[in-house]
């Protein structure tokens, strides 16, 4: 039987305790499947799916590895990923450039999503700039490059990347007025803003936060489209010195300060305490991040 307590939610999603059996017995009879197959084989059978009818991989993946570590389940061991391997080659970032200009001189300012074949030089641009470098992301994420159009051509002044939030912030939770379930259940909605640059030697004054509300007004739609939902609310990071002007220009909110993001206590004693900045992309997004867990009604049937 399942050590865990259920239901739980992950995401917009309730599992059983005879979910957990279900993935129990896939595990244990599809012993030859490879994790990301296993994953795979769970998301159908449950199912699992985004609101684009998309299996949920990545986030299965996750649940597996977390049923293992807590000896509910045994994996097979892990694969070489060639693909992912190719995928990660070098490749040479975008030139630094010398732009020192009026904003006003090199609109239209657009911000539009990476494509796919681009990704490595985007992936070698934020790496080579950023001062956090640059990591995989996991999950749910959108990349986007940021130009300017004036003159008809089209010259890239940055990059910005949108992917998972903070797992637990105590000063963001108490601001939505979260309990622990209601976290765990819609945190899903929240996208992180984890890497925003500005190109080296691009001088432009209130660039910055104007590319921030040309991103905030498509990143819904783009989202909605990649991964059939809607996120209800954007946070970021800062780490002083700085002070966030550019997120502070472009309407977003201070509400606290987080040293540990991520990681526990424990295993980062000392880690540098950051503010938090966050966004609203709807008027009604409390309601979206704090609806009530459905209840069957006398009929049996599912409602608010």
């Amino acid at each position: 039987m399942p050590l865990w307590e259920t239901p739980f939610w992950i995401g917009d999603r309730e599992f059983t305790a005879d979910d957990l059996c279900l993935i129990e017995t896939i595990v244990r009879e599809f012993k030859n499947l490879s994790r990301t197959e296993l994953a795979a084989t769970v998301c159908e059978n449950l199912p699992w799916k985004a609101p684009n009818g998309r299996v949920k991989v990545n986030g299965c993946l996750l649940l597996l590895e977390r049923m293992e570590k807590e000896g509910l389940i045994v994996l097979p061991p892990r694969r070489a990923n060639v693909v992912g391997s190719i995928c990660n080659l070098e490749s040479p970032p975008l030139p630094a450039t010398e732009i020192r200009s009026s904003l006003s001189r090199l609109r239209p300012i657009t911000v539009e999503p990476v494509p796919y074949e681009e990704n490595r030089v985007w992936n070698a641009t934020v790496a080579t700039y950023h001062p956090l470098g640059f990591q995989r992301p996991f999950g749910a994420h959108q990349r986007y490059w940021i130009y300017s159009r004036a003159d008809g051509e089209n010259r890239i002044l940055g990059a910005l990347l949108f992917a998972a939030p903070a797992k637990a912030l105590a000063d963001r939770d108490r601001w939505i007025g979260w309990s622990a379930a209601e976290r765990r259940r819609y945190l899903y909605r929240i996208v992180g803003n984890s890497r925003f640059l500005i190109l080296p030697g691009v001088e432009v004054p209130h660039l910055a936060s104007h590319v921030l509300k040309l991103a905030l007004r498509r990143l819904r739609g783009d989202w909605s489209q990649r991964y059939g939902y809607a996120p209800s609310l954007v946070e970021t990071f800062v780490t002083p010195p700085h002070k966030g002007t550019c997120y502070r220009a472009a309407n977003w909110l201070y509400i606290g300060e987080s040293g540990r993001t991520r990681y526990s206590k424990k295993n980062r004693p000392n880690g540098p305490v950051r503010m938090i900045f966050v966004c609203p992309l709807v008027r009604n997004w409390r309601e979206e991040l704090c609806a009530p867990t459905p209840v069957p009604n006398e009929e049996g049937d599912w409602g608010a």
